[in-house]
């Protein structure tokens, strides 16, 4: 027996197993309408299991593993979804995995009440301004590091990558002490200087990676056929640069705007929290399904950008398509 076919029928195994112990707890178990749905998660992974071992000798490219890994992801990041969406719909916290009762009055506080409002204003400008001044100085020093290599380069870019890592609960006090002493505590710009501790390094991160994807030898060309730089930047740069860089400007706002910690402390007042801290003060006061209501609208915008540009976004994360 060939590694291939032995691969596939282990990894049909696996997920005949699986599906029959996940059957096992639907039946034992769980009750209600929760049941019906572990038994078809359960059914479509012993289905699979079938199908596998029928494809186990096929000669075409295939992955039960990647099958069986998306089979999987895909049921723990809709579960939790579901969940979510059950507690923001609900009237009291649901016993259950599918909603007691639809109501749409948590979604209808969110947009409605001005504490929200203002949070949500709040996270939207200080992410977009420290987005934006993060790209202003990541693009020159990202196509440096990658365009004009440097004795240190590797240093620089190692230091770039650990700030990434670096936690933010760390750096919280200090920088409230700092802002303290400046009388610039509490304020919604307070939060844009720290930020940047935060936007320079992703926004950094990405531009290398969008500079080390671009085709630089259609730029050589565009350069021998003797192109003006207006010329350069309209068939080279807009083309060929401009995507990626838009959706690492967007990306660091998006991170930006989710961040709790240097929200929870530097604001002390409504008018300066940002949205991800006021739902955290939110959660204490056991406004659960509003919470989750803002949560899922949060969740709207990183939806469409895996919808709108999976690829790109792939590619800025370090995997692409083979």
């Amino acid at each position: 027996m060939i590694s291939t076919v032995r691969s596939r029928l282990v990894a049909a195994a696996v997920s005949f197993l699986l599906g029959f112990a996940v059957a096992n707890v639907a039946v034992f178990v769980v009750a209600g309408a929760d049941r019906w749905l572990l038994i078809a998660i359960a059914a479509v992974l012993m289905l699979t299991g079938a199908a596998g071992v029928l494809v186990a000798d096929t000669s075409r490219r295939l992955s039960l593993w990647a099958v069986l890994g998306l089979e999987v992801l895909a049921v723990f990041t809709a579960l939790p979804l579901l969940w979510t969406f059950s507690v923001a719909t609900s009237a009291q916290v649901p016993s259950g995995l599918w909603p007691d009762g639809i109501s749409w009055s948590a979604f209808d506080t969110v947009l409605s009440d001005a504490t929200y409002r203002r949070a949500t204003a709040t996270s939207v400008l200080v992410g977009l301004v420290a987005a934006l001044v993060a790209m202003l100085v990541a693009v020159p020093a990202g196509f440096v590091l990658v365009r004009r290599p440097f004795r240190g380069g590797r240093v620089v870019y190692g230091i770039v990558v650990a700030a990434l890592l670096a936690p933010l609960v760390a750096f919280a006090g200090p920088w409230a002490d700092q802002l303290l002493s400046l009388g610039w505590f509490d304020h919604r710009w307070s939060l844009l200087l720290p930020m940047l501790g935060v936007t320079v390094p992703l926004a950094t991160w990405f531009v290398v990676t969008v500079a080390r994807t671009a085709p630089w030898h259609l730029l050589d060309s565009v350069r021998a056929d003797g192109a003006t730089t207006g010329q350069q930047l309209r068939h080279f740069a807009v083309p060929a640069l401009g995507p990626g860089l838009l959706l690492s400007t967007v990306l660091v706002v998006v991170v930006a705007c989710h961040d709790v910690v240097l929200g929870a402390a530097l604001s002390a007042s409504e008018g300066a929290r940002p949205l991800p801290a006021t739902l955290l003060l939110a959660a204490d006061r056991d406004d659960h399904a509003v919470v989750a209501a803002a949560g899922l609208l949060w969740l709207l915008p990183v939806l469409v950008i895996a919808l709108v540009m999976p690829r790109r976004a792939l590619t800025l994360l370090g995997r692409t398509y083979r």
